[in-house]
């Protein structure tokens, strides 16, 4: 089944120490290990004062993580998340393309290059697309070294 990249963000309570912050982002990622979700990337929690209340509490730490998941096991993921009580809130969305990573990119582009169907492969057509690929122009390789000296020479005729 295909993965689909998810963002999850976090309010936790902001009474917790920082030992009982990393334990409790221990439960979210062992949460995300028993359905089988993989962590792309998890940012830092800080401390932050919250517009309002919730759940009775003025500050609380924020940070989000971004995630593969099967879209079936989401509820499943919910479920583990919404009764955990040092979670005051949290929301999870899909990151706009723009936003997702490279694998999930790359991803995105090999399944659109495999659903192409390529009609012909003769000769011909082969060397129509090289061409298309091909630059006319001779690359001009030059090292790092001569750049340097070139502009050394410059700086020098200046002075």
């Amino acid at each position: 089944m295909d993965k689909k990249v998810y963002e999850i963000s976090f309010l936790l309570s902001g009474k917790l120490i920082d030992t009982e912050i990393a334990d409790v982002l221990q439960k979210i990622k062992k949460s995300f290990e028993e359905v089988g979700a993989t962590v792309l990337k998890e940012f830092e929690f800080n401390k932050i004062n919250l517009a309002y209340p919730i759940k009775k509490e003025n500050a609380a730490y924020f940070g989000y993580f971004w995630f593969e998941l099967d879209p079936q096991k989401i509820a499943e993921l919910r479920k583990k998340f919404a009764f955990e009580k040092e979670i005051l809130r949290y929301l999870l969305v899909t990151p706009p393309p723009k936003y997702q990573t490279k694998s999930a990119s790359s991803q995105i582009f090999k399944k659109r290059y495999n659903d192409r169907k390529v009609k012909n492969f003769s000769s011909e057509n082969i060397e129509e697309t090289n061409k298309d690929f091909i630059s006319t122009t001779p690359i001009k390789e030059e090292s790092a070294d001569e750049k340097l000296e070139e502009k050394l020479e410059e700086i020098q005729k200046l002075v």
